[in-house]
């Protein structure tokens, strides 16, 4: 698992290693996720296609980053006949995790094969042409329109569904069955199409009345008496409406009442173990921390001991206001306060004091200005100003950075990046441009050359 905060990677503890990051939620959120993907993998696996859709849709909206999930989301949703959908999904995928992900395979196999977009688009225009004929009274060529887009797309279930009402409209319930039972071989959860098979089965060996009479009237011609019978055609949009209304219904109370309950149960029961886990590793961590506040009474103990010392030395050459610079600038380098530390180092007069032992503690303080533990520290910083689109804030702290190291990688990356979120790409060139030309084989390099072009 990986750090939000900074990409690390994640240990056993409520923190993260490198930043610090309280990373416990993020745990939670994350397995939560990979609960419902693992709910939609086994639904997809019993061919229930819309119930594993709700599952990883339900896991993106934990973890919008839980590539596994949406690529498995583009692979239900191109096999139910959505394929415009499918691909949407696969290019959020691949944009959001670019390396060893399938998604751009899958593009690739899609883009390559165009008779097979071209007839997936002819069957998806046709539907639209029998959906505007049903809506304008054409129930028979809207049917042969559906039946010929089902042949060009035999898993479009979408055409399977409209059929399968206009059939159960026109009291053809025989023949709608066997339309819902093939529809339901590529999707046995299909709640629309398993509502149409109950009604169709309901029927089954009734007539339909598709016309309703009203009273006859009695009229006279010459000697004889004619009944003329008079007949008012139902309103097939009405019909069509209410058909969708209660497949709509049937749905919400199949999700409310059978589906998001468990759901809701399996993810509060992986909760519930993460969370005893959690506190069983704490342990090792108090461990950590306990050493680490060791060490850093030892320190505090030996910058103590040369406080002491420094304050023996008075005179009017500045040897103590020397010393105390000094002394002020490790506290602050050690709490991580960089900037103060470099303002610190800068008023230190190094040729007031001839001390051995002070030029040792003076060098080796300028040799830790610009190296890369506090560069990287540095630019902790700018991630989470930049993770909270603070953008100038962000590019603030990266100059800080640069005036250190003016190649500095992930520096000049974040710069880029916050130019182009401004909207300002020619700002953002040669930032990328740069980390191509001085870092071939750095972190960010794949990263800027896309960018670069």
């Amino acid at each position: 698992m990986i750090c939000y905060n900074c990409g690390s990677a994640l240990g056993s503890g409520r923190h993260c290693l490198h930043c610090g990051a309280d990373v416990a939620l993020y745990k939670k959120i994350v397995r939560s996720s990979n609960a419902c993907y693992n709910l939609g993998l086994e639904k997809a696996r019993l061919r229930n296609l819309s119930g594993a859709a709700a599952d990883l849709r339900r896991a993106l909206e934990f973890d919008k980053k839980n590539y596994k999930a949406r690529n498995l989301l583009g692979l239900v949703l191109f096999e139910m006949g959505e394929t415009v959908d499918a691909l949407s999904q696969w290019v959020i995928s691949s944009q959001l995790t670019p390396e060893n992900n399938p998604a751009g395979e899958y593009l690739n196999r899609v883009r390559d094969d165009r008779a097979m977009l071209e007839t997936i688009g002819s069957a998806i225009r046709g539907f639209n042409q029998a959906l505007d004929r049903a809506g304008h009274g054409s129930e028979d060529l809207a049917e042969i329109q559906l039946r010929r887009s089902i042949g060009q797309h035999p898993n479009f279930l979408k055409a399977y569904q409209l059929l399968a009402l206009l059939l159960l409209n026109a009291g053809e319930n025989s023949r709608a069955l066997k339309i819902i039972k093939t529809g339901l071989s590529i999707d046995s959860g299909n709640v629309l199409l398993l509502a149409y098979e109950k009604e169709a089965k309901s029927r089954n060996g009734k007539p339909h009345k598709d016309k309703k009479a009203r009273p006859e009237i009695a009229v006279s011609l010459s000697d004889d008496e004619v009944i003329v019978p008079h007949y008012t055609e139902r309103s097939r949009i009405k019909q069509l409406l209410i058909g969708a209304a209660a497949a709509v219904a049937v749905m919400l109370s199949a999700y409310f009442f059978l589906i998001k309950p468990s759901i809701d149960r399996d993810v509060n029961n992986t909760l519930n173990q993460n969370e005893i886990s959690y506190f069983e590793k704490t342990e090792g961590r108090e461990a950590q921390i306990r050493e680490l506040t060791d060490e850093l009474d030892s320190l505090k103990e030996e910058a103590a001991k040369n406080k002491e010392q420094l304050e023996n030395f008075t005179g009017e050459d500045g040897a103590v206001t020397n010393y105390e610079l000094v002394l002020t600038a490790l506290s602050q380098y050690w709490n991580k306060d960089y900037k103060s530390f470099i303002t610190t180092y800068g008023k230190i007069n190094s040729e007031a004091i001839t001390s051995e032992a002070f030029i040792s503690v003076y060098n080796r303080l300028g040799s830790m200005i610009g190296s890369d533990s506090m560069l990287s520290s540095i630019m902790d910083d700018a991630v989470k100003l930049f993770n909270n689109y603070k953008f100038s804030d962000c590019q603030s702290v990266c100059r800080e950075c640069l005036k250190l190291n003016p190649d500095y990688e992930k520096a000049l990356y974040y710069m880029g990046l916050c130019y182009e979120a401004l909207g300002d790409d020619a700002s953002a060139a040669p930032y990328f441009k740069k980390i191509v030309e001085k870092h071939p084989s750095g972190e960010f390099y794949e990263l800027a050359k896309r960018r670069v072009g």
